[in-house]
């Protein structure tokens, strides 16, 4: 069993509670349409698997499963990576990454990030549901676990359960995903540990500036998903990003990762492509100045593209 070469000591993050993370990670959401999955007890990947086999071709759209994931695991030592991202709701992820890194790599080498779904909130304890991913993960313990979203009238009763999964060692760090100012507000209330780190959609088009400038006056790590605004037309036609690419001679991606980086930001990039995380991960032989993150920084239009936490349907998550 080998070790992860994983990302250098020098780059890792350092969260409230004196724990490290590493400053960039791989997500592996492999079933986005398969959201009912929540509900399953365990091994929801070979359900999943079995179901798509049972029905005909043209409705095998309906569910999404990456069969490159196992590759990507495996190869990802090669693109410097060792944080992963999964979550209850990502269909099967949970057991397919378990698996595959079982198999090939010792436990300390690699960083796992999972999250308590809406479901759970609303149908289960956070131990009980926190239990199921470990299971599904073949793990005594996750490295950091995240409320997924901050569902109305279950998320404040939800942060008491973090405490005490994290209190029992069952996860070395606890966290929100998608929470806004309002939010971390309420759960400071009555918390005894604040959140360590609090993962929301940023990328140059949403620099969610004042929510990131909360969360590192506060000792809040700030975890970004959909980092490249999955490369918007506006952002593929901006002449300053042209520019800027061609000055440091990387592609838009490896440039707006790189500006993730530079605002203290922990990436979490998505590909079914082991081309394309090499890449993305290929970004620590550079630095931006100071004037180029600026000029990034300045297109921003507040163009979220992923759900609204203040106006969702919670049940569909």
């Amino acid at each position: 069993m080998q070790r992860y070469k994983g990302t250098r000591e020098l780059n890792y993050r350092v969260l409230s509670n004196g724990n490290k993370i590493p400053p960039i990670g791989y997500g592996t959401d492999i079933a986005k349409t398969w959201r009912s999955a929540n509900s399953f007890p365990t091994k929801t990947y070979m359900f999943i698997k079995q179901y798509a086999k049972s029905i005909k071709n043209s409705d095998k759209r309906s569910i999404k499963i990456d069969k490159t994931l196992p590759r990507i695991i495996r190869n990802a030592p090669q693109c410097n990576c060792n944080l992963f991202d999964t979550a209850r709701a990502y269909g099967g992820s949970e057991y397919v990454l378990g698996r595959e890194l079982k198999k090939n790599f010792s436990r300390d080498s690699y960083y796992i990030v999972t999250k308590l779904s809406n479901f759970d909130q609303r149908e289960r304890t956070v131990e009980e549901a926190l239990r199921i991913s470990l299971d599904e993960l073949a793990l005594d313990y996750v490295d950091l676990y995240l409320i997924h979203w901050p569902q109305t009238e279950t998320y404040i009763k939800s942060w008491k359960g973090m405490e005490e999964v994290y209190a029992k060692g069952l996860c070395k760090a606890i966290g929100v995903c998608n929470c806004n100012i309002h939010h971390l507000e309420a759960i400071k209330k009555g918390a005894l540990i604040n959140p360590m780190v609090n993962q929301f959609e940023c990328h140059p088009l949403f620099t969610q500036e004042k929510l990131r400038e909360y969360c590192h006056i506060n000792g809040i790590q700030v975890m970004a998903y959909t980092p490249t605004g999955r490369m918007d037309f506006r952002l593929k036609r901006s002449k300053k990003l042209e520019i800027i690419s061609s000055k440091y001679n990387k592609s838009l991606a490896q440039i707006i990762l790189r500006w993730h980086i530079q605002i203290n930001n922990i990436p979490i990039v998505n590909t079914t492509s082991l081309e394309h995380l090499i890449d993305n991960m290929n970004i620590f032989d550079f630095e931006l100045s100071a004037e180029d993150v600026k000029l990034i920084s300045s297109l921003n239009v507040n163009s979220r593209l992923r759900y609204d936490p203040d106006n969702c349907d919670f049940d569909r998550l």
